[in-house]
């Protein structure tokens, strides 16, 4: 690999985001292109314009670092004589997500500047998804009370049902007794009137065959009587 001067490298960052989860170790790609020696250089990362990291000389200046990155950050120092510049990360947490910058100041150079992104996903997920995973469970929820809905729907209209065929049955069932009774009141009062009239009949015979006899009875004796 051949090296060149610091002067004629351009700093170069990464075009793809750096995807974790909370809680692993992140490493920040940047370089020099074509590699050249940095180590004597100083080499700034930045995340939204605070201070992650701070390399000068092969040592490391943290007093401006914020208090989020504390204990967090490293470079690798036996890496920058080959322009390696890329950053360490540990424990990521989720506010460690975002755009960060790596910056080589003194460098002789238009392009001293390298850009990475880290997006960081909650432990169990993927941030990228949670909306689409989000709207995949709306629409299973969704989904599963429509048919909640359909079957209750199904079911009432089933009660309905039994219940309207019951009150028919009932009501037929009342209509047949109450037919069936008027047929035995209707029997009962003819078998009634016909015996009142048999009765009435007999008893006209009796008092006809009564007047008859009688009146045979006092012919003979005013027979008997004129003799």
């Amino acid at each position: 690999m051949m090296f060149v001067s610091a002067g004629e490298s351009d700093v170069i960052g990464s075009d793809k985001p750096v995807t974790v989860t909370v809680g692993d170790n992140a490493i920040l790609p940047c370089h020099l292109e074509p590699p050249s020696n940095v180590r004597t250089l100083t080499v700034e990362w930045t995340h939204d314009g605070e201070y992650v990291h701070v390399s000068r000389h092969g040592k490391d200046y943290l007093t401006d670092q914020d208090e989020n990155f504390r204990g967090r950050t490293s470079v690798f120092h036996e890496e920058m004589i080959r322009g390696n510049i890329s950053l360490k990360l540990t424990n990521v947490t989720e506010l460690d997500a975002g755009s960060y910058t790596c910056f080589v100041p003194k460098l002789q150079s238009q392009v001293r500047r390298g850009f990475i992104n880290l997006t960081v996903e909650p432990v169990g997920g993927q941030t990228g998804d949670i909306s689409g995973g989000t709207g995949a469970i709306t629409g299973i929820a969704l989904g599963v009370i429509a048919v909640i809905a359909i079957v209750a729907v199904a079911v009432l209209m089933k009660r309905r049902k039994i219940t309207t065929d019951c009150a028919t049955r009932n009501t037929t069932g009342r209509n047949g007794q109450n037919r069936e009774g008027s047929q035995e009141d209707n029997a009962e009062d003819n078998t009634e009137d016909n015996t009142e009239d048999n009765d009435a009949d007999n008893a006209e015979d009796s008092d006809g065959d009564s007047d008859g006899g009688n009146g045979e009875n006092i012919g003979m004796l005013n027979l008997r009587n004129a003799s």
